[in-house]
């Protein structure tokens, strides 16, 4: 288990004090693929100067820059994952989540057919530009407040499996999980093909142990044994509000969340 948070580059310091092991930077300020080398390479942060390993990138693409519908252009989004996969690379990084509810909304005069293939055609693209760098992108399911395409880990599943990529992967995150009543059996049923995982509470998007509502905390312990079940034991990224300060919070949350992990081994 490698736990990481999504952040800013500057809290990298606070998280590694605080003990977590990796960064998850936001791709579109970190490897900003609409600039072109020369000037992302003028203001790239060198990782050999930070305190902790860049390793996974959050907020793929922009919401101006469609997947779905007439205004989709397949050469710009190539061109920008080519650009932000081998960012990646250079800085360490080797997973890419596609998220992005903005960018994959799909217009009210696309039918939800037409979508998933265009969907599948992106994951396609992308998965090509992520395999001449070594990287994964992972598929993010998000709640249907959040979009309107892959809002649950079926269609998560269905995604990833009609993309049949060797570079593109699922995502499981509990705040979506939670949100969208996801069962137990739809995470099971992703076995082999999760190569990372996002946390938060449902209740609030907090950091794991301060639910908004304490009557509606997340079982992460159940939560755990279920991805102890599919063999997952890769990075686990913190991505909600802090209820207080890096310094303050994040060290008795991690504490928590390994032993949750080693008691969910023998649950």
């Amino acid at each position: 288990m490698r736990l990481g948070m999504v952040a800013p580059l500057e809290h990298a310091h606070a998280m590694q004090q605080a003990g977590f092991d990796y960064l998850e930077v936001q791709i579109r300020s970190v490897l900003d693929g609409r600039l072109d080398d020369d000037a992302w390479r003028a203001g790239a942060p060198n990782p050999a100067s930070l305190p902790l390993p860049l390793e996974a990138g959050a907020g793929l693409l922009p919401a101006d820059m469609p997947v779905i519908g007439p205004e989709r252009d397949l050469d710009a989004l190539r061109l920008y994952m080519e650009r932000v996969a081998a960012r990646a690379r250079a800085l360490g990084i080797d997973v890419l989540v596609f998220g992005s509810g903005g960018a994959r909304k799909r217009p009210d005069d696309v039918s939800p057919d037409a979508a998933l293939r265009q969907l599948v055609e992106f994951c396609q693209l992308a998965g090509d530009a992520c395999a001449a760098h070594d990287v994964t992108l992972v598929v993010e399911h998000l709640n249907r407040g959040e979009t309107n395409t892959i809002n649950t880990l079926v269609q998560e599943r269905q995604l990833v499996e009609k993309a049949h990529h060797p570079r593109v992967a699922g995502l499981v995150d509990s705040y979506h999980f939670g949100v969208e009543n996801d069962s137990s059996e739809d995470l099971l049923a992703l076995a082999g093909r999760i190569a990372h995982v996002h946390l938060a509470e449902p209740s609030g998007r907090h950091e794991p142990g301060h639910p908004a509502d304490a009557e509606q905390a997340f079982d992460f312990e159940d939560f755990f044994s279920l991805l102890h079940k599919i063999g997952y034991d890769g990075r686990f990224s913190i991505e909600g509000k802090l209820t207080g300060p890096i310094e303050e919070v994040a060290a008795p949350c991690l504490t928590n969340l390994r032993e949750l992990w080693q008691a969910a081994a023998t649950a």
